[in-house]
């Protein structure tokens, strides 16, 4: 066994014994509760993809679209079919990790342990634990099963892989991607200069899509030029909201000048003022289209409390320039046409407009021209959100890994993931590890959009261990769930923590250094040992019962069971603390009991929530919404007091990401129905704001009941789920009619 796997060995032990970083009584302590929640969702989101087999987006060539694990896949050797035949043979030839060629033994075992998936025996178990048949099932479940199977003997194959000491594959869409051509430039500069031992920067090697080394500044500035040929200008924000601000007293003009300045910022606006009453029409960095949407439904029918923010925030700043003031946000508006019309509305519609310096606005007479003249004067501080015009990638691998080795691997990784896109690739060598940058574009020559989706991430990183093993690498592209590790860290972290440790001056959290000193010393996360330790040694469990089936044995085989076997101990350890029965360990609240996390409903519910993303259309989304929320119901009456303040706040979870994930299915329908289809989707968190379907709930904080009352409480359960999945259908039916849904005053 390596010297890395007996590390990880040991460090489950030590754990199991008290003795690891982390102390066995400050399991139950009040931030593991919350650490818990955090990780019980993230593997909870694992388990989805598990479901989906890698995401809703089959067809794209990603993960999961064939059993044997892309087009490269590894084959089974003689005496087996491999996963693509419909039979296998009951003994796989022998494979032993000891070898002397160390390099390609995981190699060998990760492709035997795969020829040696049992999908027939997974496809039991999915249905026995609820999966398949029904409605709706036919070609689309078939394939859902095929890739679902993929995906999990990939998974299983790359545990076997590590255990015979293969490293993980480490792929990242860094942060801060560069937007504009001089960001580009100046991630060109980063990409292709390197310092020397005396410190001074010198060119390196950086080669382009083509496999042309860029060695000189012309080169360099000449690839920049068609690489930033497909960048786009930068988004106006158009968002205007109306403002009356209500005086206390009497306010001379310059005061009030002054005032509203302090208010309002740097943002253009215009006001009037008639008494005691000051109308403002002003720019904002607040997104209107929400705001639109709570005036025109009634603040006391929303649950958000961004209206009273804002109002508090501008009162406040008036206030600090001695002005007592009450504001009220009366009218939002968040596209341009519109905006030049209420603009041109307010100063027709009030006398003595004024710009924010005071002076008052001229031409008023013809409010039309007005409008225009003011609106082009404001125009240059529009300034908006900036589009994503490219990625900084980073492929990584452990110090002594061939260099040459992983650039191929990256390379071919980027010409299979991103056909048609221009890139740089660099390899930077004064890292310990092996780090290999790519800057790509965002959008090909064709107009096709990148995009990085979590199970993009998942299909890339699988796509880099498969490259990678290609060209003679030990990498398999696991999950952090499987080793129960840590988070990783930022780079503001990293820098954070250095600083703190060079100047005593410097103050960083305590978090932050536990969480860079955990990552480094690699310690195992309590949360996740809590959370899933038995979900986690049944998969290794999986991972050796496929290993013997494969014929697998030595130090390979006896590193897997030592893992899986220590994780058992850790839940037979759990169970006898007080928390019996096969799910101890699964979910825990802040007294040591069970909680909602080891019902036995969360594995339906599990798998709905990962029949969210084989939705395509809205109306599909509202229906897969409607029963997850029936399940989330039925889960509810089940669920002992005490458990249902955590189970309402992670039904508010699910649900937040239920609509995000609609109004994303709206957006790009309603850009299809534009002709825009191309075009790229919006991020959730602006998805929010957009054609969001009625949050109506009739459900009642439901009381212990019994007898013939807790069935007309079902009863009228089952009345209001019908009724919501009516008026599911009557929305989807009226948005498909509908353009443009923003309600803008």
């Amino acid at each position: 066994m390596s010297g890395r796997l007996a590390g990880y060995a040991a460090e489950i032990e030590r754990y199991l014994r008290g003795e690891s970083g982390v102390k066995r009584e400050e399991l139950d302590d009040d931030k593991s509760v919350t650490g818990a929640r955090r990780e019980a969702g993230e593997f909870q989101a694992m388990k989805s993809y598990e479901g989906t087999g890698g995401g809703g987006r089959l067809g794209q060539g990603q993960a999961g679209s064939a059993l044997g694990g892309g087009r490269n896949a590894p084959r089974s050797s003689a005496g087996g079919t491999g996963l693509a035949g419909s039979s296998m043979s009951n003994r796989a030839p022998t494979v032993v990790a000891s070898s002397p060629k160390a390099g390609s033994a995981p190699i060998m075992v990760y492709g035997a342990t795969l020829a040696g998936f049992r999908p027939e025996e997974e496809e039991e178990d999915w249905k026995r634990r609820g999966g398949g048949g029904g409605r709706g099932a036919g070609r689309a479940s078939a394939t859902g099963r095929a890739a679902r199977a993929g995906y999990q003997a990939r998974a299983v194959a790359a545990r076997a892989g590590y255990a015979a000491g293969a490293q993980p594959a480490v792929f990242k869409v860094m942060p801060n991607p560069p937007s504009t051509r001089e960001a580009a430039a100046r991630l060109l500069n980063y990409i292709g200069k390197r310092e020397d031992e005396k410190g001074e920067k010198h060119d390196i090697e950086i080669f382009d899509e083509d496999g042309q080394v860029l060695a000189t500044g012309g080169a360099r500035k000449a690839f920049l030029e068609t690489f930033c040929e497909t960048f786009e200008p930068p988004l106006e924000n158009t968002n205007f909201i109306e403002v009356r601000v209500d005086l206390a007293g009497e306010v001379s003009d310059a005061g009030l000048s002054e005032a509203l300045n302090k208010a309002f910022g740097t943002k253009p606006f215009i006001y009037a003022q008639d008494g005691q009453t000051v109308e403002v029409y002003a720019h904002t960095d607040e997104r209107a289209g929400p705001l639109a949407k709570v005036l025109a439904g009634g603040r006391e029918n929303s649950r958000t409390k961004a209206l009273d923010k804002i109002e508090a925030r501008l009162s406040e700043a008036m206030g600090a320039a001695g002005v007592v003031a009450k504001a009220e946000i009366t009218a939002a508006v968040s596209r341009e046409p519109k905006a030049k019309y209420f603009l041109q509305k307010f100063i027709r519609t009030h006398s003595q407009v004024r710009h924010g310096n005071g002076e008052p606005v001229p031409g008023v007479k013809n409010s039309t021209k007005a409008a225009a003249s003011v609106y082009e004067q404001w125009r240059p501080q529009f300034s908006g959100r900036e589009r994503r015009n490219a990625y900084h990638l980073l492929f990584s691998a452990r110090a002594g890994t061939d260099a040459n080795a992983v650039m191929a691997a990256a390379r071919a990784v980027l010409e299979e993931r991103a056909p048609g896109y221009k890139f740089v690739l660099a390899h930077h060598k004064d890292t310990k590890h092996v780090h290999i940058h790519a800057m790509v574009q965002a959008r090909s020559a064709d107009g096709e959009r990148l995009k990085f989706y979590k199970p993009d991430l998942i299909a890339w990183r699988e796509s880099f261990a498969e490259k990678a093993r290609e060209n003679g690498i030990a990498m398999v592209a696991t999950r952090r769930m499987d080793h129960a590790m840590t988070r990783p860290f930022t780079k503001e972290h990293a820098g954070a923590y250095s600083r703190a440790q060079s100047d005593p001056r410097y103050q960083v959290s305590a978090r932050t250094i536990e969480r860079v000193e955990s990552k480094r010393q690699r310690r195992l996360d309590r949360q996740s040992l809590v959370v899933n330790g038995d979900a986690i040694a049944a998969a290794w469990q999986k991972t050796v019962t496929t290993m013997r089936t494969a014929g697998i044995v030595g130090q390979a085989l006896t590193a897997a069971e030592s893992i899986g076997n220590n994780f058992l101990r850790f839940r037979r350890d759990r169970a006898g603390e007080g928390q019996p029965g096969p799910d101890a360990g699964r979910g825990v609240d802040q007294s040591g009991q069970k909680s909602f996390l080891s019902h036995p409903g969360m594995r339906e519910l599990n798998a709905l929530i990962g029949d969210l993303d084989m939705a395509q259309t809205p109306l599909e989304m509202r229906r897969q919404m409607a029963r997850v929320n029936q399940a989330l119901d039925n889960m509810r009456e089940t669920l002992p007091p005490a458990h249902r303040g955590q189970f309402e706040q992670y039904h508010e979870e699910v649900n937040d990401k239920m609509h995000d994930r609609l109004a994303r299915l709206q957006f790009e329908r309603q850009q299809q129905r534009r002709g825009g289809g191309g075009e790229e989707p919006i991020p959730e968190r602006e998805a929010r704001g957009r054609d969001l379907p009625t949050r109506d709930d009739p459900r009642q904080p439901v009381e212990p009941h019994t007898g013939t009352e807790q069935e007309k409480v079902r009863a009228k359960q089952k009345d209001a789920n019908k009724q919501k999945a009516r008026q599911s259908e009557e929305q989807d039916r009226k948005t498909q009619r509908s353009n443009d849904n923003d309600y803008e005053r």
